[in-house]
């Protein structure tokens, strides 16, 4: 599984129903990982995560637990820097001692829009401020955020779930070919309330929404647990091994938009060490499109 997303990019030939044929061209591969702030080995970790950018060749990539120091330096950066891949940062934190906490957004694209929203606190003493990081960049509304990490807080997820679709709903622009996409790191199971709620399976507060999961829709089977026991760092933890980090697609009826590819990333040691104590997600959103390159699909993976 980890190595099925390296290379280039990726392109489907399928029969058409009419005497053309169709090709599901890439949209976007977009990636994401908690990079675990500077917990465990960093400096043999960030490598690990530079060697995985490079392997995966993602356009978008969402990162959560990033921390910028206070005189700038900010990892999310430097990730971005040593890739060598021209990616664009955008990052939002909140404070945590002397530096900032938060989420990052990295594209290929010019990122031209930003915008952030605080989430509901957890009242747990252990806990820290929660935003979502908006990114327009190439025609996509790419939200980023990291939930509530308690396994005993899923009231409070809840309401973070809650705010972010109010806040996706207000931000995202409503005539954009490709519908948003939600990323990050939700510390929640799939049959929670939350997630239910997220993806369409249950109403809150008489509101109802609907986000397709790329695991679910296009994981190719399995588990594809992100929080992972066969990971030293997360072994440590002594919890259940899980699927708790997420790319979603809002779902919008005829957007001719779909997740045609998930698999694990960060899932192996490529250069001794693993990357975070999370691994990591990558989805292909692609568009339908005739053969010859008419009506090409909105925002365009680079090469495709």
């Amino acid at each position: 599984m980890a190595a099925t997303l390296q290379g280039g990019r990726r392109r489907d030939g399928r029969e058409g129903t009419g005497s053309f044929a169709v090709i599901d061209a890439l949209v976007a591969r977009v990636m994401t990982l908690n990079i675990w702030n500077l917990s465990g080995p960093w400096r043999q970790r960030r490598d690990e995560i530079v060697a995985w950018l490079g392997l995966v060749q993602p356009d978008v990539v969402c990162l959560q637990e990033v921390l910028e120091s206070p005189d700038g330096r900010n990892q999310a950066r430097w990730l971005a820097e040593r890739s060598g891949s021209g990616y664009e940062v955008a990052f939002a934190g909140t404070a945590m001692g002397d530096h900032s906490f938060g989420n990052a957004v990295l594209s290929r694209w010019p990122i031209d829009a930003t915008a952030t929203a605080p989430l509901p606190r957890s009242a747990a003493s252990d806990e820290t401020d929660r935003l979502v990081l908006h990114a327009r960049t190439n025609g996509l509304d790419v939200f980023c955020t990291h939930l509530a990490w308690r396994l005993d807080d899923g009231a409070v997820r809840e309401q973070q779930a809650r705010a972010l679709t109010d806040f996706v709903s207000a931000t995202a622009d409503p005539s954009a070919a490709v519908p948003p996409v939600l990323v990050g790191d939700m510390n929640a199971v799939i049959d929670s309330a939350e997630m239910r709620y997220l993806t369409g399976l249950a109403s809150m507060d008489g509101r109802s929404v609907c986000f397709i999961d790329a695991w679910e829709a296009a994981g190719g089977g399995g588990a594809g647990n992100t929080w992972d026991n066969r990971n030293p760092f997360a072994f440590a933890e002594r919890e259940p091994s899980r699927r708790i980090d997420r790319i979603m697609l809002a779902w919008r009826p005829g957007s001719g938009v779909w997740l045609s590819r998930a698999a694990l990333v960060c899932d192996v040691s490529l250069t001794g060490t693993f990357a975070s104590d999370h691994f990591g997600l990558v989805a292909d959103l692609s568009g339908r499109t005739a053969a010859g390159g008419a009506g090409a699909p909105p925002g365009g993976g680079a090469g495709a």
